[in-house]
């Protein structure tokens, strides 16, 4: 029992005492051991950054290639792109131009096919009429001698305009030019026309007779008659399948040929 109390106070005692103060050798080897964690740590921190710039470096270099790869490739996109649409230009330009020399050697042909016909406007549907006997009355009216074996064919044709309320104009057919051009002469110094003078009950009614004009030509004239009326021109008429324009009673005859010829009228006015 001695013995236990004599450990007992040994042990209190030695709880009891104070730490032992740290000996400035050790703690020069904590401060030196800090340094060494810290430079290793800012060694591996250069090392690690330094890998990071490289990457980041290459990684800007690959942009740059993609960049200047798609740059290129657009580049050769556009120049392709334009070469495709000047192609397709080039040869929307020669098909147009092909269709329009096409149609007009189409309205020239046909046309040729009309230069012995007369077209004969505003005369009086009735049923079961007689054609012949018609041309025979404006014949008789502009004081032209006709015979029937002048005459090849004779027929009413529909209207371009559907819904037109018009009467059909008549076609005839003569076997040649010439005489076409001596009953269109011989109607022209009539001057007036009417459809009494053949005989055709009914309000009277002017009758007109033309050369027989293919459509193309017969919109090209409608529009022409339109510019003359918006410039004063004088005369607009037909002779020989061309339309012919006056600007004065002394001025040249202008052939219109197409639109352009309408435009050159125009810009010639306008001076």
């Amino acid at each position: 029992m001695d013995m236990s109390m004599d450990l007992l106070d040994k042990s209190e005692s030695s709880s009891s005492s104070p730490p032992e103060p740290v000996s400035m050798a050790k703690f020069n080897e904590l401060i030196n051991t800090i340094d060494i964690w810290r430079s290793d740590m800012n060694s591996n921190m250069r090392k690690d950054y330094s890998s990071l710039k490289q990457d980041v470096c290459n990684m800007n270099t690959e942009i740059a290639c993609i960049q200047h790869s798609l740059q290129y490739q657009t580049e050769d996109y556009n120049a392709l792109k334009k070469r495709v649409d000047d192609l397709a230009r080039t040869a929307n330009d020669q098909t147009m131009t092909a269709t329009s020399n096409l149609m007009s050697r189409i309205d020239s042909l046909e046309q040729q096919a009309r230069q012995t016909n007369v077209e004969i406007c505003g005369v009086p549907e009735r049923r079961n009429e007689n054609l012949v006997g018609i041309l025979e009355a404006i014949s008789k009216s502009i004081h032209h001698p006709f015979t029937k074996g002048d005459l090849v064919a004779i027929h009413r044709v529909p209207h371009a305009h559907q819904g037109s309320n018009r009467p059909k104009n008549i076609i005839a057919k003569f076997t040649t030019r010439i005489q076409r051009d001596n009953i269109l002469a011989a109607y022209r110094k009539t001057k007036s026309l009417k459809s009494d003078q053949l005989g055709i009950e009914g309000t009277p009614s002017a009758i007109y007779l033309n050369e027989h004009l293919t459509l193309q030509k017969k919109q090209l004239l409608r529009k022409c008659r339109e510019t003359v009326r918006e410039l004063n021109c004088k005369h607009v008429w037909i002779r020989n399948s061309t339309i012919l324009v006056r600007e004065t009673d002394d001025s040249p005859a202008l052939a219109i040929r197409g639109e352009g010829d309408l435009e050159k009228l125009k810009n010639h006015k306008r001076k």
